[in-house]
């Protein structure tokens, strides 16, 4: 862990650049690795098609980010390097913003260590490269 996963409005598909989105967040977890093992790090996105945004104007966008981390990093860890990450997603879409009406929301979960299991070879590839 951890997992990210970006929920957006599909009218953001031209002009959201989510791709670079996703990159800009993998690229901060990866200047943590003593927090969040590189090989742990995994960033997706996923359009929403269906939605409403508030008054119902199509010209709204959104966007969703959640963050699963494994428990035990300490409190003030998990804010400073969060609200980095947070920052990253409004400056990704201040522009955006500016131009028409989009909400930006980002959660942080912990998994739950007993209802928590996972398998990982990539470590081990990751250190055999």
């Amino acid at each position: 862990m951890p997992h990210c996963i970006v929920e957006y409005s599909t009218n953001l598909d031209e002009t959201g650049q989510i791709d670079a989105l996703l990159e800009k967040l993998a690229a901060h977890f990866r200047t943590a690795p003593d927090v969040f093992p590189t090989g742990g790090v995994r960033v997706r996105a996923w359009p929403v098609a269906r939605y409403v945004i508030a008054d119902g104007n199509p010209d709204h966008a959104f966007v969703n980010v959640v963050c699963r981390i494994g428990a035990g990093r300490p409190a003030d860890v998990r804010r400073a390097f969060f609200s980095q990450a947070y920052e990253i997603v409004a400056e990704h879409f201040r522009a955006e913003s500016e131009r028409r009406g989009v909400g930006i929301t980002f959660y942080v979960d912990e998994a739950d260590p007993e209802g928590s299991w996972k398998t990982n070879s990539i470590h081990a590839h990751m250190e055999r490269a």
